[in-house]
């Protein structure tokens, strides 16, 4: 997909565009990924509470997190973004859905209004990272989670692919993401963030044929020692999934 501005997405290539999200799973998705993790998190940090955390999905498509998330008994969920690519079979998991382009328009809620904030695979596709941060931290409650992902630009994968091509292969004209993040830039976008930990998700193509079945045999033996396994994991994940918590005293 090459990269489109706001006035694109919602005027001439819609139609276009609503047809690819409709359709498209992300692989953050497909083994339920991103549902287990933001279980397990609102378990740790919000089981106190008498009803569901209050979710907002950012960045939402077609609603495939949300029916997820449901699926885990997480039924609070908002959505948001820059159009609407709900498909039927998922709009029915989202309370209330509301549009914003997130790289310049405020989030259509009021302060405080959610526990925990998701993004999955959003800010490389932003031209203006820091508002749309700047806007979680003001509609997250003080101690609120903000888990999202990006690229890992220094993965095996990406740092070979570099080093051939002189590029990173999820930065190309097909695939619309236009921002960068190293490890200093990212640490200064959310540096009104606590970190709480970061995951790494690997690819489970890289254990496709012959020779991935027995790379998959060797990260089995390696990955039973944690100081190893969170090697490989950098190493190897092509994705950086970072679980924030938003500090009290947080600027906005």
């Amino acid at each position: 997909m090459e990269y489109f501005s706001a006035n694109d997405i919602r005027g001439k290539k819609k139609e276009y565009i609503s047809g690819i999200i409709k359709e498209h799973v992300g692989r953050n998705l497909e083994n339920l990924f991103a549902a287990k993790l933001v279980k397990k998190y609102s378990g740790i940090y919000f089981s106190n509470l008498q009803n569901s955390p209050k979710i907002l999905d950012c960045g939402i498509g077609n609603g495939e997190l949300a029916r997820q998330l449901s699926n885990e008994g997480l039924k609070n969920i908002f959505g948001l973004d820059i159009d609407d690519y709900l498909s039927n079979e998922n709009r029915g998991f989202v309370k209330e859905f509301k549009t914003a382009d997130l790289s310049c328009e405020k989030i259509p809620w009021q302060d405080g209004s959610f526990e925990i904030a998701t993004a999955w695979c959003v800010l490389p596709h932003l031209e203006n990272p820091h508002f749309f941060v700047r806007e979680i931290s003001r509609v997250l409650k003080p101690g609120g989670l903000f888990i999202l992902s990006i690229p890992h630009v220094l993965s095996k994968a990406s740092l070979n692919y570099f080093g051939k091509y002189g590029d990173f292969p999820r930065y190309l004209a097909s695939t619309n993401h236009i921002t960068v993040f190293t490890p200093g830039s990212f640490k200064n976008l959310v540096r009104n963030f606590k970190v709480v930990n970061m995951e790494y998700m690997i690819d489970n193509r890289i254990f496709s044929g012959a020779k991935g079945g027995l790379r998959k045999s060797l990260f089995g033996i390696l990955c039973s020692n944690s100081v190893t396994k969170r090697y490989i994991n950098k190493l190897w994940g092509y994705n950086q999934i970072w679980i924030l918590s938003k500090e009290t005293k947080c600027q906005q």
